[in-house]
């Protein structure tokens, strides 16, 4: 048999292809300010994300069949999106697939910013492209069945030489194939080193990610050969939109960063990029990334003109001006403006020494919220060595600690790869100035009370404009309410379980299709760290004034 059942491959935790909701038809892409030229372009900028050579992603089967691994309905199953070849794309990769050159001349596939950061929705067999939206990429289950196909290539024979006759050539020698076989296998180790350290301990799915935890672990161990800092990753949450981002006060969910360099930086860093800090002989330490800040400067800067999506009358249907009319009056008598600013322009922060301003976040401690708290609480509560990075920390209150909060070592790694990278890369002053912008570097404490501000500080979710929040389920930053009517209902009220991967688009409810199918995410709300609680305000109104709400955010 050339492939095996979909239940075997669902109970293996592999691909299995879903056909209703991968079927989609060419895109519409919405008007976001991008040219055609430039969001091909941000699809294929490559920062520094080396997955596996090149060659071998086109020339790879899938584990358990003859079919390349790169097929269209293979990639559907993952939720990325296939695109067809064009003059920047000529081997037709899925979007934010990049080609990128390693430092021996070697071409290598990564990710850029666009294959976790680009939806499509669909409806009546129409499919709307969201540039800078909220993917339902399994990225977890797709690095797994990558490296199950590795494997399966290593121990099949006629698998293997179909393989290396696409990399290698028809006209490859014996001694060729098995110095190439050697190398496979030591690929195949890296990655199945950063998958088993990797796996969160609850089964994350379609649209769910667990990255600061993921990067902490890069940072803590793998970066500086501590492999007693690893930790299992376990408080996934959905992937923000990007739309006004660069703008922003503050990033991530608990408002962690406020420079969207340093941000960029990360987000390398956790689709497999490289980071490695050593001990130089004069006792220095040495930072290296494979993170390209000058293309990471590029895509931040293009970012600045995507706008968010305005709500597709045409294709979900015509919006009731009375209702949106209520709605606004709802809005405006639930005070819902008091945490999410509701249009442009939106409130600044202050000048600062720059004469800059940002859009201001509100950050809404947990206990108000009351939102699942397992993604800030763990990422507060989590401990390390400081190991290498012990002299970082000297004239500080962490100095000569044994162990200390992980989130420490996230700030100061970010911060001196982020100085180092500067200075081995961007040779003008006045380019380096203008990269790094006047959003300030994640900080070290300098003092004992410092330090509790800053750990108090980030015992928080953020509340980001709602603009374009139509088109960015599910909801929650950990994905547990699946539609904006669900979470306008009282938390007792919401769906304990749902299925997610369909991107079958609800408008009435404003969310996706969450009907089990085969292949389906089944989102559990009762596990730790998936709860669907809190975020009670404008839950307690009437269902007449909750349409006409609903109605409303539509327009935002």
């Amino acid at each position: 048999m050339r492939t095996l059942s979909r239940a075997l491959l669902a109970m293996l935790g592999l691909a299995a292809v879903c056909e209703a909701p991968c079927q989609a038809a060419e895109p519409i892409f919405l008007e976001q300010g991008w040219s055609k030229e430039l969001r091909e372009k941000m699809y294929r900028i490559p920062q520094g994300s080396f997955l596996m050579p090149y060659s071998w992603f086109l020339g790879l089967e899938q584990p358990y069949a003859d079919t390349l691994f790169r097929d269209d309905k293979h990639i559907e199953s993952f939720r990325f999106l296939p695109e067809a070849k064009n003059a920047v794309n000529p081997d037709a990769l899925p979007v934010g697939f990049a080609k990128g050159m390693a430092k021996d001349g070697e071409a290598w596939i990564g990710l850029t910013c666009a294959a976790c950061h680009t939806t499509q929705l669909t409806h009546k067999g129409k499919t709307l492209r969201v540039d800078g939206g909220s993917t339902l990429a399994d990225l977890t289950r797709f690095q797994s069945t990558l490296v199950s196909a590795l494997k399966a290539t290593i121990t099949q024979p006629t698998k293997f030489d179909r393989f290396a006759g696409r990399v290698l050539g028809d006209k490859a020698t014996p001694e060729q194939k098995k110095t190439f076989n050697t190398r496979v296998r030591q690929q195949l180790t890296t990655m199945a080193d950063w998958e088993a350290r990797n796996r969160p301990s609850t089964t994350l799915g379609f649209g769910h990610f667990d990255a600061v935890n993921l990067l902490i672990n890069a940072a803590a161990a793998t970066a500086q050969n501590e492999p007693a800092n690893y930790r299992v990753p376990q408080a996934g949450v959905g992937v923000p939109s990007l739309w006004l981002t660069p703008e922003y006060d503050a990033m991530l969910y608990h408002a962690a960063i406020q420079n969207q360099l340093a941000r960029g930086l990360g987000e390398v860093i956790v689709v497999f990029g490289d980071i490695k800090v050593t001990k130089t002989s004069n006792g220095k330490l040495k930072y290296d990334c494979s993170a390209d800040l000058k293309l990471l400067d590029e895509l931040y800067r293009n970012n600045y003109s995507l706008t968010p999506p305005v709500w597709p009358e045409e294709v979900l249907g015509k919006l009731d001006a009375a209702k949106v009319k209520r709605g606004a009056e709802v809005y405006a008598r639930e005070n819902c403006a008091k945490c999410h600013a509701e249009k442009a322009p939106y409130p600044r922060t202050a000048p600062n020494v720059a004469g800059d301003t940002f859009i201001k976040i509100n950050r809404t401690p947990l206990k108000e919220i009351g939102t699942d708290p397992g993604y800030a609480e763990y990422f507060l509560g989590r401990t390390a060595t400081p190991g290498i990075l012990a002299s970082e920390f000297e004239g500080t209150p962490l100095a000569n600690k044994e162990t200390i909060s992980s989130a420490f070592i996230f700030v100061a790694m970010l911060r001196k790869t982020m100085e180092a990278m500067m200075e081995q890369t961007v040779d003008d002053p006045k380019l380096r100035a203008r990269m790094l912008g006047t959003q300030p570097l994640p900080q070290l404490p300098k003092t004992e009370k410092e330090m509790e501000m800053m750990l108090e500080a980030l015992q928080c979710y953020r509340a980001a404009p709602l603009a374009g929040i139509w088109a960015t389920p599910p909801y929650l930053h950990n994905s547990s309410v699946p539609t904006l009517y669900d979470l306008l209902l009282p938390p007792e009220k919401r769906a304990k379980s749902f299925y997610l991967g369909n991107p079958e688009f609800d408008p009435a409810k404003v969310g996706y299709r969450t009907e089990a199918f085969e292949g389906g995410y089944n989102y559990d709300t009762t596990r730790r760290g998936y709860t669907n609680r809190g975020h009670t305000y404008g839950t307690a109104i009437s269902e007449e004034d909750r349409l006409a709400l609903l109605e409303y955010l539509k327009t935002l």
